[in-house]
């Protein structure tokens, strides 16, 4: 996957590009055109000079004639060749450009007439540091317009990104469902930055309706589930207080009662995860002693050894108390516990608790190095698992230990078993 930027780079980096780009281009033409009018020039010069020469009526072969500071022509003959310096004594007549030691540029035209050849020579080397000069001074033009490019990049992607950013932050600001949620796109031009603004709003109106008529369905649960979980449990009471209960009858009055107990506790975490609202708000907080919860939700998953070779117990090396809800807690051990139970075909469970933490070890199969990442994830179940399940408890233990601030760490090995640590360590 490509390296990823801001926008701002984004905008600056192409608008250097573009900068870079266009200067070059136009120093690639001021280039060409400077070679092209240089070799024009000489050329002109130099046929100006020969036909100056040739119009005179006293010309004769073996003539060294110094036409200018920078011009020198030779009229020889076959014979007489010997006279014309060896650099261009054997070039054919037409136009010649011709570097000599010491990097001096020499233009050279040939032309044979009827008595002999003519060669004139044009020293070059003023116009090429002339051209030299050019060149540094283009070079000179494309530094600076790419630093130029750089600070109007800089500069204009900075204007053009404030309002994004302005934007972003409103956006980061809204709320869904609060009475203080308010709208963005009328603080924007009709552009489209106030067209994003303006989906952001309609967006957030679609939330806020979602979220209304979320929160009546999770009222209106509430108060018809809690109703007849009311009615099942004071029935399982009235029950168990009848003496003349067979014991197999009480045995599933009991399994109804826990059953009833344990809807009750879920039906209170889940709608307050449904509502998605501070645990402060919608759940009481009270000081409670961990090691008594603990103790409590051990005992009511006893029943669940029976006929297993299994044993479980508490080791309490310092017990502690904490302000939390009693409810939230309950549901997350009850998961955990219940799992360890459940995969583990012997051996032991035990729960530990101490120095603001809670571990719930097991020796049963563990679970698979490949498989840690996954298991928080809803309706997720290993595959070498053949147990029943629906593969959501440990999602809703993740949701509730994210909400509260609990840390949440599995450490397991297949085939060893597994150890759950519930750390409070970030509780105030």
């Amino acid at each position: 996957m490509g390296i990823r930027h801001g926008l701002r780079h984004r905008i600056t980096f192409f608008f250097v590009l573009f900068g870079t780009l266009l200067s070059g281009i136009i120093t690639v033409g001021v280039y060409l055109a400077v070679e092209d009018i240089e070799k024009k020039m000489l050329q002109d010069t130099l046929r100006l000079e020969l036909d100056y020469f040739l119009n005179k009526p006293d010309k004769s072969p073996g003539t060294y004639e110094q036409i200018s500071a920078d011009s020198i022509l030779y009229f020889v003959n076959e014979e007489q060749k010997l006279i014309v310096p060896d650099m261009i004594r054997d070039l054919g007549d037409g136009s010649h450009e011709v570097l000599y030691e010491h990097h001096v540029a020499y233009h050279v035209l040939i032309t044979s007439i009827e008595d002999g050849t003519i060669y004139l020579i044009k020293n070059a080397t003023t116009f090429e540091r002339r051209e030299v000069t050019i060149h540094l001074a283009l070079i000179t033009s494309v530094v600076v317009a790419i630093l130029t490019s750089l600070w109007l990049g800089i500069w204009l992607s900075g204007k053009v990104i404030t309002p994004v950013k302005a934007l972003a932050k409103q956006v980061a600001l809204l709320n869904p469902g609060t009475k203080a949620s308010f709208r963005i796109a009328p603080q924007y031009a009709s552009d489209e930055v106030g067209q994003l603004a303006a989906i952001f709003d309609s967006y957030q109106h679609k939330m806020e309706r979602f979220i209304q008529r979320e929160q009546e369905f999770t009222a209106d649960a509430s108060h018809e589930l809690r109703t007849p979980l009311t009615v099942i449990n004071g029935a399982t009471e009235l029950l168990l207080d009848n003496p003349d209960l067979t014991d197999v009858a009480r045995r599933q009055i009991q399994r109804i009662e826990r059953a009833g107990e344990r809807m009750s506790q879920m039906l209170e975490i889940l709608l307050l995860l449904a509502r998605e609202a501070s645990y402060s708000d919608d759940t009481e907080l009270e000081l409670c002693l961990v090691d008594n919860i603990v103790r409590d939700v051990i005992e009511q998953h006893r029943f669940m050894l029976h006929g297993k070779p299994v044993t479980m117990h508490m080791e309490t090396a310092s017990g502690f108390s904490l302000p939390l809800s009693k409810t939230a807690l309950a549901i997350v051990l009850s998961n955990l516990i219940r799992n360890a139970i459940n995969y583990t075909d012997q051996g032991e469970v035990v729960v530990k608790v101490a120095d603001k933490k809670i571990e719930v070890c097991d020796t049963g199969m563990g679970i698979a190095a490949e498989e840690l990442e996954s298991i928080f994830e809803r309706n997720y179940r290993g595959n070498n698992i053949n147990k029943a399940g629906s593969g959501i408890g440990l999602s809703i233990v993740k949701r509730i230990c994210d909400r509260h601030n609990w840390d949440l760490k599995i450490h397991s090995e297949a085939g060893k078993g597994t150890t759950v640590t519930l750390q409070f360590y970030k509780i105030v």
